[in-house]
């Protein structure tokens, strides 16, 4: 079993408030001399601020890795619950109890792994970043994570995509910080809220709708290459469906575009011409009995780069079937 769901980050920071009071004694009014407010050249500019460091960014990558092999070494989904959030921990948890559902004989062995050569971007004013890895030991594998802010001062991974090339690259101000795009941005050919349902129709039309923008890009003739079936006994067909955890989130390019991760959802649909379909591993696991049609579920996450002044281009996406009808 690879990797399928190992994302997230068990450290958080740690934010020192001050507050300042003032006392008084006894019963009377006591007087205090204040300096007369600093006008309007006089007053320090506020710094913005992320909810992370970069270094605090890349200790919680590395606690993840390893709180991410124990899970699996120990397959213990209370650890993932601990450490993942929103889709990812959804997929991951249907993939762990999959995979427990096979014989011993027929696991396959996991492996430990680890994020190497973290790129963080850490936008201001919000409760999120994002990261750009390699995986090792699949060391060309670059990986897009996008981190949330949990309970007190815990990180999720929350999102985790392969990327098929590097991304855009990322707008970074004077302070080291990115910049998040809002999900109606209009700088590009699509708005990042509408990059999931874009994706969705390259599945379940082959891009007559929403999806056009990226029917002519390598990431959408990918997709639209791998929605067919070989077996001309089968006919295949999906219809998008909203996911249980449904999220955007978006970074602002050097070139004013944004690159957008998206949670996104779809069900499978498979038609015998005759007889019924047998299900196959991992959807036998909830229904082993042979049918006509067999409909599965699935879940994930995209990455899609949408230039100001070129075509969106799907960067990657991975999603897991996490039930069966």
């Amino acid at each position: 079993m690879g990797p399928l769901a190992r994302t997230r980050a068990l450290l958080g920071t740690t934010a020192a408030l001050a507050l300042l009071t003032a006392c008084s004694s006894g019963g009377e009014d006591t007087a205090t001399d204040s300096a007369p407010p600093a006008t309007a050249e006089e007053q320090t500019p506020e710094v913005p601020q992320g909810a992370i460091t970069e270094a605090q960014a890349l200790e919680v990558i590395t606690a993840y890795s390893q709180a991410n092999n124990q899970a699996y070494r120990d397959l213990d989904a209370s650890l993932l619950e601990e450490i993942e959030g929103g889709s990812l921990l959804q997929r991951s948890l249907a993939d762990l109890e999959q995979y427990l559902g096979r014989p011993e004989a027929d696991r396959e062995p996991i492996e430990d792994w680890e994020y190497i050569n973290p790129k963080v971007f850490i936008p201001a004013g919000e409760t999120w970043w994002m990261a750009q890895a390699s995986e090792a030991p699949d060391a060309g594998g670059l990986r897009l994570l996008t981190f949330a802010q949990g309970e007190g001062e815990s990180w999720l991974l929350v999102s985790v995509v392969p990327l098929m090339e590097e991304l855009p690259a990322i707008a970074i101000d004077e302070h080291g910080l990115a910049q998040a795009a809002p999900a109606d941005d209009p700088a590009g050919a699509l708005l990042p809220q509408d990059a999931a349902a874009a994706y969705g129709d390259l599945w379940e039309t082959g891009g007559e709708g929403p999806g056009v923008p990226l029917i002519t890009t390598r990431g959408g003739q990918e997709i639209l290459e791998r929605r067919s079936t070989e077996d001309p006994l089968l006919d295949a067909s999906y219809t998008a469906t909203t996911p249980e955890h449904e999220h955007t989130w978006a970074l602002r390019t050097e070139d004013g575009g944004t690159v957008v991760v998206a949670t996104v959802a779809h069900s499978e649909t498979l038609t015998a011409a005759t007889g019924e379909v047998v299900p196959g591993e991992p959807s036998a696991h909830y229904n082993p009995t042979p049918r006509n049609p067999l409909i599965t579920h699935h879940t994930g996450e995209i990455a899609v780069s949408i230039p100001a002044a070129a075509d969106p281009q799907v960067l990657g996406d991975r999603w897991h079937l996490i039930g069966a009808g």
